[in-house]
């Protein structure tokens, strides 16, 4: 990847005339202004990094959907940074390109010592190049931050599952659910979609629900029955429109108050980002 970025590097700054005598054309005032930027991420500073930005500065990267407003995008990688808590993004080259447009060459380092989207770390360390586009206003503060290979760490730390447009539908639909937002969930599921269930903490049989009045009535169902204290997904495998989802669970049983722990087994699949079908399967559950 290193040996790619840099020939791509080297390619963009031929491209755009920036090399040999044309080295001292350089923006001097922006390129202090990327540098101070990143610096204040890699330090948490992110007050100065707001100071350096536009307030409808976009993150163009880090999400299905561009992140837009400095604090929403500050909000984001704090969780990166909760998730890699040594990272570093240092800048090796910048090479300027259409007005205001800046290739930026990063070296990125970090371990995953923190939970990161709701998974629990891996421990794995980060060692990657990569390329940044950033644009300036003519004030000189950012507009927008984009990145050539915005899945390089997730792959790096094995979670490249994670990368899949369906696993974001569905941890959408996950963090609602933990909202008790049924209406969130329910926008996030296709007019004719089918939940088929296996828990015996619910029933001896399996059961199928079916239209959205029908998983409304499972959701009822299950808030009838059991109280959750722990929701933890743990690992994704994503392919396609398929994502195969395992979640350790602790719960309460409403009807005895005794408190119970299960692992379950959840199958989604996912069109044009709705959810059409769902199958959870629930191991025996263990008293706690």
């Amino acid at each position: 990847m290193k040996n790619l970025i840099n020939a791509l590097f080297l390619l963009i700054s031929i491209s755009f005339g920036f090399i040999g005598c044309n080295a001292g054309n350089m923006h001097e005032a922006e390129k202090a202004t990327i540098h101070k930027a990143y610096e204040a991420l890699s330090k948490k500073d992110f007050k100065t990094f707001a100071s350096l930005c536009t307030d409808d500065f976009t993150e163009l990267s880090l999400s299905p959907q561009p992140i837009k407003g400095v604090q929403n995008a500050i909000n984001q990688y704090k969780m990166f940074f909760d998730a890699f808590p040594d990272f570093k993004a240092e800048i090796t080259e910048i090479a300027p390109a259409e007005k205001n447009h800046y290739f930026i060459k990063v070296h990125l380092t970090g371990t995953n010592t923190g939970s990161f989207m709701n998974l629990p770390p891996t421990a794995k360390h980060i060692d990657l190049w990569n390329m940044d586009i950033v644009e300036l206003n003519d004030a000189g503060k950012a507009i927008s931050h984009w990145i050539a290979n915005p899945n390089g760490v997730l792959s790096t730390i094995g979670y490249g599952s994670m990368t899949n447009p369906t696993t974001g539908v569905i941890l959408t639909a996950y963090e609602a659910f933990g909202k008790k937002d049924l209406p969130g969930v329910l926008n996030l599921c296709s007019d004719d979609v089918v939940f088929e269930v296996h828990d015996i903490s619910l029933d001896s049989k399996a059961n199928i629900y079916k239209g959205k009045e029908g998983v409304t009535k499972f959701f009822q169902d299950l808030a009838s029955k059991v109280t959750y204290s722990k929701f933890q997904p743990s690992r994704f495998l994503a392919d396609g429109d398929d994502i195969t989802i395992l979640v350790n669970a602790e719960f309460k049983q409403n009807s005895s108050g005794k408190n119970f722990s299960a692992n379950y087994e959840h199958y989604f699949k996912v069109v044009n980002g709705k959810i059409t079908n769902f199958k959870g399967v629930s191991d025996f559950p263990k008293s706690l």
